[in-house]
């Protein structure tokens, strides 16, 4: 129990560490271990997933006795299946960026160090520790955006790490606020999550202002409308292989954290906050679905559709209900696959001197038939095809919500009509039509091995939880009952 929880943690940092020791100069080597690593942990994880393993428990002294603060970790069934999925895209985004990246003595190392702060953030049950992977996660993922990317990475970089610091210091304002008050409530210094679900603050203004802090931090990573500014110049400009960890995996985080932490610690405030939490999410999903329709360049359309698909998720959790959880759970799956493959397109694209602009793009699929077919699988899935992962995602939320409200789902519901028509443009306009620029030699290459690999592991998945979405419910099944039991 004690070695595996904290294998899966720290096997990537510690691997890291001796990666940038020992493979200065030596890229090939650096990136064969950066592959090797990620894709023993994914092994790992899923021999867990399958024979479940969980849930698991630690607890350690950490601090000063006095402060409360300990080393708490669980893993339940909720916690596994983001943690695989984090792993995976580690495996996904290692092998996007393997050609284009040229120092991975540096970029593999930050690609393992986001990745333990992301397994950290998904197994803490102490909210110090929460918060200490929290900024873990941040650090890394801010170089990777800031030095391997297109000629704006860094402003969007900086525009990126500059929100998520303010908002990450507005969660530690609260948790320290809430720290204090329930010790002037019950003398008892802590942070342990299951602690203070079990004696929850009295001070209905304080927790009012501690979740709102909490919840802006946790929406900014979503990200939710209207924290979400920072994301489409960061999803465009970003090495690609950043990004599938950012937009399939960091931003699970965000959704993590409302459902584990917010609503649990603060669910007389969040009924309250339903029917406005519904609001931001149904017009957050809409207002990115109109967006994306308008967008010229295909980065930025992926971008769109990624926040208007999370936001999505939002109305499922204000909904509190056991089918919008599940849906919301299997949609963080779903969502995290299928995006990266929106974004591996986005790779090989690069791959052949293609920035994403639309103006530039057509006829593509006359000439990479491969790359056309692999592609429009991603489109139809991220649409919700029926038979692919994000359809059953996307139904459990709306039946779900439909309980507490109409008004709401129904106008998040217009989104997955619009998913169509930006799903239906981007895919035309690259894809169909006459050939443009069809002197360029590097047009005629269809995918290669790697390529090719890459693509089916994702297919798979999308295939595989589409037909079979109980590999996914089953296990997060006993985390959504024990998160029901705290009623809105």
């Amino acid at each position: 129990m004690f070695f595996w929880l904290n294998f899966i943690i720290y096997f990537p940092l510690i691997s890291a560490i001796f990666i940038w020791l020992g493979c200065n100069g030596k890229n090939e080597l650096a990136r064969s271990l950066t592959l090797s690593v990620v894709t023993v942990e994914t092994l790992i994880l899923t021999f867990m997933y399958l024979n479940g393993a969980f849930p698991l428990n630690y607890e350690a002294s950490w601090m000063h006795e006095t402060l409360g603060f300990n080393y708490v970790l669980r893993l339940d069934g909720f916690s596994l299946a983001l943690i695989l999925l984090t792993s995976f895209l580690g495996v996904i985004s290692t092998i996007v960026s393997w050609e284009r990246v040229k120092n991975w003595g540096s970029y593999g190392p930050l690609l393992l160090g986001t990745i333990t702060g992301l397994v950290g953030v998904f197994t803490a049950y102490d909210l110090i520790l929460f918060y200490t992977f929290w900024e873990i996660m941040l650090i890394p993922i801010y170089f990777m955006l800031s030095f391997w990317g297109d000629k704006n990475s860094k402003q969007a970089a900086l525009k990126f790490i500059i929100v998520t610091v303010f908002s990450s210091l507005l969660m530690l304002l609260g948790l320290i606020f809430l720290c204090f008050i329930h010790y002037a409530e019950t003398n008892e210094f802590t942070l342990n999550i299951l602690d203070l679900i079990n004696s929850p603050i009295k001070d209905v203004t304080a927790a009012k202002w501690i979740f709102a802090a909490m919840f802006i931090a946790f929406a900014v990573k979503i990200p939710l409308f209207p924290f979400h500014f920072w994301a489409p110049d960061t999803y465009k400009s970003g090495e690609p292989g950043a990004i599938i960890l950012l937009s399939g995996a960091m931003a699970n985080a965000g959704i993590y954290g409302v459902i584990r932490f917010c609503v649990p610690l603060f669910p007389e405030v969040s009924s309250v906050f339903v029917q406005m939490g519904m609001a931001l999410g149904a017009f957050g999903t809409v207002y990115a679905a109109l967006l994306a329709i308008k967008q010229t360049n295909i980065r930025s359309v992926f971008a769109y559709s990624s926040i208007s698909h999370m936001n999505i998720i939002v109305v499922a959790i204000f909904a509190w209900q056991i089918e919008s959880l599940n849906g919301a759970a299997l949609q963080l799956i779903a969502h995290g696959i299928s995006i990266a493959g929106l974004f591996t397109i986005v790779s090989m694209l690069l791959d052949r001197n293609k920035d994403g602009n639309m103006q530039e793009l057509g006829g593509l699929f006359k000439k990479m038939p491969a790359l056309g077919l692999v592609f429009l699988v991603y489109i139809v899935a991220t649409i919700g095809m029926p038979g692919l992962a994000n359809f059953t995602g996307e139904a459990l939320i709306l039946a779900g919500s439909f309980k507490v409200s109409t008004v709401w789902p129904s106008l998040a519901a217009i989104s997955i009509l619009l998913s169509v028509i930006y799903g239906v443009r981007v895919y035309g306009k690259s894809m169909w039509g006459p050939l443009k620029n069809a002197d360029t030699s590097t047009l005629v290459l269809d995918l290669n091995a790697r390529e090719k690999a890459m693509s089916a592991m994702l297919i798979i998945l999308l295939f595989f939880i589409g037909l079979y979405p109980n590999i996914v419910l089953e296990p997060i099944h006993n985390s959504i009952a024990t998160l029901m039991k705290i009623g809105l």
